[in-house]
């Protein structure tokens, strides 16, 4: 099933008119036929298992007609949208119809396509309106709860006020345990990526022993708070891996189109057992660890952890003295930094910005020895500065050793990603999946790709769809929402639009 298309669910006693409507070109409106009942009953059973987002159905059926079938809809799922179907022109079920709120009431002996789409249109701006007001009021509840629980880790609130928030927000009471889903992102991507996770997690919430917060409005870090499950709080960690793991396939299905670099990890904390514990041990699951550095691939980091060293004078020179014994040899120096320098910068879990600026002046030095004056406008690359673990930091380290006393040429890294792209446009093609590829993180792929080709990945990729589509649209009779899939966007709503904004044209104005 696609998770962009509606869904809509045909009721009707009479095969034939099931196998009429089965036929309509349901893609092309945008929803997706999942399935079809004989009578009220059987639908309304299906509904609780699939919950779909339109319903059309007969009004005269065996067992349950359509009209109580009606009712019990709106009693259950307020958002299905119902179009009802007659063989008679009956001012009564008409009136009905309207009162229950019917997104259409056709008659079957007259009923063209076009009355059928004219209904699919109404019913879908309806579940539009439906999902948006529920997640709202959702939402709304909240960013409220949110705000409660960071006053209350402001200041030094008395047990049984606690007891009572959680009692009420979370219905659940001491002992319960904290966990913080870090979502770090880069543009462009980084709000749908955000907002993906978050919708993950409510959908858990029915399901899982958690509701979840946002710790705050820009942070993109959201505090799962855990309850006792069986009178034991246990299996946490295992739990946030899998979620994690999920989310990561998640991202990759439902952003195919996905070229900013994330990382996704947690963070938990120790059992709380009262509301003395409470304010510590949420700061502490909200905090970056600094581990995060030098353990890129980990995603669960426990509390309390052991804070990092900080970067003395025999840390120095122990380092300096590593580096300084191959500096003149680029071969022998790129294999101590991958081999010596990693393993040493592993056991002393150095402060990271320290680490990095020590890495910084090391190499403003190692470029005046190399180059003599030639060096004096070398400034400290971004990638230094900006690595995100200690692997981004090695990567960028032998780039700039590379880079000095030779024409800069494409990277076999980068030259390897190009070339995946343009044999994959009908896959995800995310940062980490053709990272994964090539063997470097998602965020120095993303640095080093904009600064080898001069444009960033994103662009790179979506223009390679963008070329690939305006050729499919010219020279074959897919449909639009086909060749959306061939390139691999499957939103067609979102296709549509990055195809007018790249090319200034509608697809079908194209075509």
């Amino acid at each position: 099933m696609n998770d962009d298309l509606l869904t809509v669910l045909i009721v009707d006693d009479e095969l034939p008119i099931r196998q009429e409507l089965r036929l309509f070109d349901w893609g092309n409106y945008a929803v997706e036929w999942v399935g079809e009942a004989e009578n009220g009953e059987e639908a309304l059973r299906f509904c609780r298992r699939h919950a779909p987002d339109i319903v059309i159905t007969d009004i005269t059926m065996p067992v349950m007609n359509g009209l109580e079938l009606f009712r019990n809809l709106k009693k259950e799922f307020p958002h299905i949208q119902v179009i009802l179907l007659t063989c008679h022109s009956d001012f009564a079920y008409a009136k009905e119809a309207v009162k229950l709120g019917a997104a259409e009431y056709l008659v079957k002996v007259t009923m063209e396509d076009s009355d059928l789409a004219q209904a699919i249109h109404r019913a879908k701006d309806g579940v539009y309106r439906e999902k948006t007001l529920q997640r709202n009021e959702t939402e709304c509840h909240r960013w409220q709860t949110s705000e409660q629980l960071m006053t209350l880790t402001r200041q030094s609130a008395d047990e049984g006020k606690l007891d009572a928030w959680l009692q009420a927000s979370f219905q659940t009471t001491f002992p319960i345990q904290l966990a913080a889903l870090h979502v770090e992102t880069s543009k462009p991507g980084g709000l749908l990526v955000q907002h993906v996770c978050e919708e993950y997690l409510t959908s858990l919430e029915r399901t899982r022993s958690f509701n979840w917060v946002p710790a705050d409005s820009d942070s993109g870090i959201c505090v799962l708070v855990f309850r006792m499950e069986n009178g034991k709080l246990s299996g946490i960690q295992r739990e946030l891996a899998e979620i994690i793991e999920n989310l990561y396939q998640w991202i990759d299905r439902r952003l195919p189109f996905l070229s900013g670099a994330y990382r996704l990890f947690s963070v938990i904390s120790e059992s709380i057992c009262r509301g003395a514990e409470f304010a510590d041990r949420y700061r502490g699951v909200c905090e970056k660890p600094y581990l995060v550095f030098y353990d890129g691939e980990g995603r669960v980091f426990e509390t309390p952890i052991t804070g990092p060293a900080s970067f003395e004078e025999q840390s120095a020179n122990e380092i300096t003295a590593m580096l300084h014994k191959s500096q003149w040899n680029r071969e022998l120096l790129t294999a101590v930094i991958r081999g010596e320098f990693v393993q040493w910068a592993l056991n002393s879990r150095i402060v990271p910005e320290e680490l990095r600026t020590f890495i910084a002046d090391w190499l403003r030095g190692w470029h005046r020895e190399q180059a003599g004056q030639e060096a004096s406008g070398w400034r400290v690359s971004g990638q230094i500065l900006g690595a995100a673990t200690i692997n981004d930091l090695v990567e960028a380290i032998i780039y700039e050793i590379e880079l000095t006393g030779r024409n800069k040429k494409c990277r076999r890294e980068i030259a390897d990603a190009k070339a995946f792209i343009e044999a994959n446009l009908e896959n995800p093609l995310t940062l980490n999946v053709v990272s994964r590829e090539v063997g470097l993180s998602p965020h120095y792929l993303s640095r080093l790709f904009r600064e080898e080709t001069g444009v960033s990945f994103h662009d790179f990729v979506t223009g390679k769809r963008m070329e690939k589509a305006t050729d499919l649209l010219q020279n074959s009779s897919l449909r639009v929402y086909e060749i959306a899939h061939l390139v691999g966007i499957p939103s067609y709503r979102y296709f549509s639009a990055l195809f007018r904004e790249w090319t200034g044209a509608a697809p079908t104005e194209l075509r």
